[in-house]
């Protein structure tokens, strides 16, 4: 955990703060913040952001999602008001993406086709089928920035929070005016810029290929990974709808986005592909 407090511009002090968590590096940018209010205002948000982890992380024993994950196979696992607004959610945006959003879609739930069941009577979720997992890797991280984001967003009108670089969320406009610009780095060469987006509070998510041009995202369709190039970027109000899009965007064929799209008033998206001479081409869907 990081905390660093300028002053180096008295007309717009400054305070960063970084966080490892959710498997990845988060950061707050805070202009125009006393330091004491700057260092409560993140320790706050730092506490969500590490709740969450524990509570969305199938890989840690002692968490909500790994209990759900253990049992709900054998037995109807009842689960809190949180956990299961966040599987409503998660139900509503399968359906809204035509299937391409789905968090039953992972490498250890490879068959195509939805096998968990929601109870809203008695909050409970079942599998019906033995080896489903749910994975909210996909999800987690929007849905917590646009929570981080509306924190900050009731304390200050200028503010940028990013979580891992491929989520990021913008309070307010810049401090010296106009809209925050958001690089999306080079796929091949990490110190290039592939496009850069101008964002005054509103998401940008982009999803395709890790840093090292591995596919992770499984097509809920076949159960395998999606191998295709480029990147799919997305921006909209929401944090959390737009980590939904582009993950779902990136995965759906090309005949299918625009319908997909058009679903979701206020959110535009587009297509990056990065070339090997450090250039790259970028289109709106």
């Amino acid at each position: 955990m990081e905390f660093i407090y300028s002053t180096r511009n008295p007309g717009c002090p400054t305070a960063y703060a970084s966080l490892d968590a959710m498997h990845t590096r988060c950061e707050i940018l805070l202009p125009q913040m006393a330091e004491p209010q700057a260092r409560s205002l993140v320790d706050s948000v730092w506490s969500m952001v590490r709740e969450a982890e524990t509570r969305y992380n199938r890989f840690l024993p002692s968490g909500a999602l790994a209990a759900i994950n253990r049992g709900a196979f054998r037995v109807d696992v009842e689960v809190d008001e949180e956990m299961f607004l966040v599987l409503e959610f998660c139900d509503t945006f399968r359906k809204a993406t035509k299937g391409y959003f789905d968090i039953s879609a992972n490498e250890q739930s490879r068959a195509p086709g939805r096998a968990w069941v929601l109870d809203p009577a008695r909050r409970t979720v079942r599998f019906s089928r033995e080896g489903m997992r749910l994975d909210l890797g996909g999800f987690a991280k929007g849905f917590v920035l646009e929570k981080a984001a509306r924190a900050v967003a009731a304390a200050t009108d200028c503010a940028l929070l990013s979580f891992g670089g491929s989520s990021t969320a913008a309070v307010g406009a810049h401090p010296l005016g106009g809209p925050w610009p958001v690089s999306v780095a080079h796929a091949y060469y990490g110190d290039r810029t592939a496009y850069t987006f101008r964002l005054e509070n509103r998401s940008l998510s982009v999803s395709g290929k890790d840093l090292h041009g591995r596919g992770h995202i499984i097509d809920p369709a076949t159960g395998n990974t999606v191998e295709k190039d480029g990147l799919v970027a997305v921006t909209g109000p929401s944090a959390m709808v737009t980590e939904v899009l582009s993950t779902a965007l990136w995965v759906a064929p090309s005949e299918e986005r625009k319908d997909i799209l058009s679903a979701f008033e206020g959110y535009e998206a587009w297509d990056i592909l990065c070339l090997a001479d450090g250039t790259a081409r970028t289109w709106k869907i």
